[in-house]
């Protein structure tokens, strides 16, 4: 039982870890804050926020992708996903997409529901 006990701590202790780091970044980008780093995958969904919110310069539009859906190791940086990203919507040579944070849920849901 004290084992068990121990591993729920260390699991509760991750998951604070990462919602902290994930918040950190996701305040920094807010701020208009060129971060210098990323929280990685694995951080990003013990923090259940899994929805990586992306805008296009190009056309103007934002995008949620699905974080756990994409085949990248959990250590990799949320901020290295930017570079195999391109705009589907934006004819011939679209711009480098900008990440504009992490979120629970993808964020058009979440408009939708403050709204609604």
């Amino acid at each position: 039982m004290a084992l068990y006990m121990r591993a729920r701590a260390a699991e509760k202790a991750a998951r604070d870890e990462a919602v902290r780091v994930v918040s950190q970044w996701n305040a920094s980008l807010a701020a208009g804050q060129g971060t210098l780093w990323s929280p990685t995958i694995r951080a990003a969904i013990l923090a259940a926020m899994p929805w990586l919110d992306v805008y296009c310069p190009g056309c103007r539009t934002s995008r949620a992708i699905d974080i756990r859906t994409v085949d990248r190791h959990p250590l990799a940086s949320v901020g290295s996903l930017v570079l195999g990203l391109r705009c589907s919507w934006c004819p011939g040579s679209a711009p480098i997409p900008v990440i504009t944070g992490l979120h629970a849920f993808p964020p058009a849901a979440s408009r939708n529901q403050s709204i609604g």
